[in-house]
């Protein structure tokens, strides 16, 4: 399931929000450690609708952002807190609030648009920073392919067959860079091709691909 929020923003955004956007959803789920501590079965897409200058974000007709999850209830709860309490820091306010349940999917291979660049880490030594795989790397279908079975194991579902690959030959294939508590990370903005059973395209709907996609990463279109 999907919801869809319209914000209002009342002053310039600065470009290190995701931390806002993350504590929000945080604040309406009702702050259950499984979501801090298990592995995000649901997704959250960066905003849209803003442009960029010296000064920040600008979002003069207001921002569009999205909160999906496998588990319907756990829409249901964000909506209860959004009702309650629509505001936000950063001059951010909840104006219109909208659900969408998931496409209906076929088995075999879906083509996705990312609302939120993909973030791949690759752990090369215990300790050491992780590096920052981008769509150019050939390893990181392994890993985006890797992520969702592990979610679906997570969520009882069957992972046989489910495979992620980004679409290199998307001619607007792209690496953005962003900063989450002042660290750098690199990031792909290219679509993705997911194959499985109707399932779990489904299920890579609602939770994202790659990693990080409770912070705001990998959300689908």
């Amino acid at each position: 399931m999907r919801l869809h929020l319209y914000l209002s923003a009342d002053k310039p955004l600065p470009f290190e929000h995701l931390t806002t956007l993350k504590g929000a959803f945080h604040r309406w789920a009702g702050h259950n450690q499984e979501l801090h501590d298990g592995l995000s079965l649901y997704s959250l897409s960066w905003l849209r609708g803003g442009r960029g200058s010296r000064g920040g974000l600008h979002f003069r007709d207001g921002a569009h952002w999205t909160i999906s999850a496998h588990d319907p209830a756990l829409i249901h709860e964000v909506i209860s807190g959004v009702v309650s309490k629509p505001g936000l820091d950063l001059g951010l306010h909840v104006r219109e609030a909208r659900i969408q349940n998931p496409p209906e999917f076929q088995d075999g291979e879906q083509w996705f648009r990312v609302l939120s660049p993909v973030f791949v880490k690759w752990e090369t030594e215990k300790g050491k920073p992780a590096d920052h795989l981008t769509y150019l790397d050939p390893r990181t279908d392994e890993l985006l392919t890797e992520t969702l079975c592990r979610k679906l194991r997570q969520a009882g579902l069957d992972d046989t067959g489910a495979t992620v690959r980004f679409d290199r030959d998307y001619p607007g294939a792209k690496t953005k860079l962003f900063a989450y508590k002042s660290v750098q990370c690199r990031a792909s903005q290219c679509p993705v091709i997911v194959t499985g059973t109707a399932e779990q395209i489904r299920f890579a709907w609602c939770v994202g691909v790659g990693h990080s996609t409770g912070l705001g990463c990998g959300a689908l279109e």
